[in-house]
């Protein structure tokens, strides 16, 4: 059952996106509540019937958040480069993505923003130990560290409905 939620400061600065259960606590602690004027939730059936569950929560008081920098993993790759391959523009599914080091491993390349990519099995297995450049290959855009405000966040539910686009630019679509 994947029914994320949202975490809003009190500003409605994004915090982070947190399982049902832990908005459940929040909500009923008294620590966070509904945004105003937000109608989108999902139902968590009970033992007494159905509760309604905001996608979104906002805390109650404002929690200083110190900065963070975005920790650097394969689903933040596929999610920094849009799911697609960054050679043939191939779409990736989470299963089919594999990372591509831009200056292989063997010749000194580090584990990094700007020499990771993701990568589709072929152009992958096409590079081999090479540089783009040397198997004749060109990289859509160069890779980078994702803006400080980067969220990795489900944009869209299991239907497609776009979810906290109120706090969310979607720059991916």
């Amino acid at each position: 059952m994947n029914k994320d939620v949202l975490l809003l400061n009190a500003s409605e600065e994004v915090i982070n996106v947190i399982d049902w259960m832990k908005a459940v606590k929040l909500l009923m602690a008294g620590k966070a509540t509904k945004p105003y004027n937000y109608e989108d939730y999902h139902e968590i059936t009970t033992s007494s019937g159905i509760f309604k569950l905001p996608t979104a929560i906002v805390l109650v008081e404002y929690v200083r958040i110190p900065f963070r920098k975005c920790k650097l993993s394969k689903k933040n790759l596929f999610n920094r480069d849009g799911g697609i391959c960054q050679y043939c523009s191939k779409k990736l599914t989470k299963a089919t993505l594999t990372v591509d080091h831009v200056l292989p491993k063997s010749r000194g390349g580090k584990n990094s923003w700007q020499n990771m990519v993701s990568c589709c099995r072929a152009c992958n297995v096409k590079k081999k130990n090479r540089t783009p450049s040397e198997a004749n290959m060109k990289l859509l855009s160069i890779p980078d560290v994702p803006h400080k405000d980067f969220v990795l966040v489900k944009v869209y539910d299991g239907n497609h409905n776009k979810l906290w686009e109120r706090w969310i630019s979607i720059n991916n679509e």
